[in-house]
């Protein structure tokens, strides 16, 4: 599980980083909404924990940017503004859950894992391009009805074209979402994947190189 902390304050954001690590999140901090903005523009996240009064971007902006790229990563305030009115502009804005400071860290844990547990929950339906099928909990894809195996890794690349399907994904989003502490992705293994992919697949879906920039899925044209 990959987290973004979005706080101005660095003692704060670290204690809410090493908490979060302990329970088993890969936590990547940022201190204003600039640069927030460019992490979550060119890395994938399971869940975002956010400041409301940043530097350089305010919370608030950067949630409506998020949600206007139809970005659904779960997103937790933690904010100092804990006015009723200032709650329910978070929550309108797109935020899944609200946390006003002071807080206990067990709790900031607590509620994180209830929202990637959520978002896993309503993301088990199975995802669908032309004639592919991604079921959900199946080490298999449909293939017109037919199932075709894929690696673990193969699958976890589809599936994240799939999500992303009719949108361009980079090389370097593909890395991100796939490494983990122990087991680092190279470029010419997300090409591997890719060309296995398009073998195994067939021509049901066009996924489509486009050199320098990364990959395109798409329902195979007409």
């Amino acid at each position: 599980m990959k987290a973004l902390v979005i706080e101005d304050n660095p003692n704060l954001a670290t204690s809410i980083a090493t908490f979060l690590g302990e329970a088993g999140f890969q936590v990547e901090t940022c201190g204003d909404g600039r640069s927030a903005e460019h992490l979550l523009q060119t890395l994938s996240f399971d869940l975002i924990l956010l400041d409301l009064g940043l530097p350089e971007l305010d919370g608030i902006h950067l949630l409506r940017r998020l949600r206007s790229r139809h970005d659904k990563t779960p997103v937790l305030i933690i904010s100092a503004r804990d006015a009723l009115d200032q709650r329910v502009l978070g929550l309108e804005e797109g935020a899944d859950d609200y946390l006003a400071k002071p807080f206990s860290l067990v709790e900031v844990v607590a509620r994180a894992k209830a929202l990637v547990r959520r978002a896993k929950q309503f993301g088990e339906n199975s995802l669908q391009c032309g004639d592919i099928e991604l079921p959900s909990g199946s080490p298999a894809v449909l293939v017109a009805g037919q199932p075709v195996t894929l690696h673990r890794r193969e699958r976890e690349v589809l599936e994240y074209l799939l999500i992303n399907q009719g949108r361009l994904v980079s090389k370097a989003q593909l890395i991100d979402r796939l490494s983990d502490l122990d087991d680092a992705v190279s470029p010419s293994a997300i090409e591997t994947y890719i060309s296995r992919l398009r073998k195994k697949l067939g021509d049901g879906i066009q996924l489509r190189t486009v050199r320098g920039l990364g990959y395109l899925l798409d329902t195979k044209s007409s």
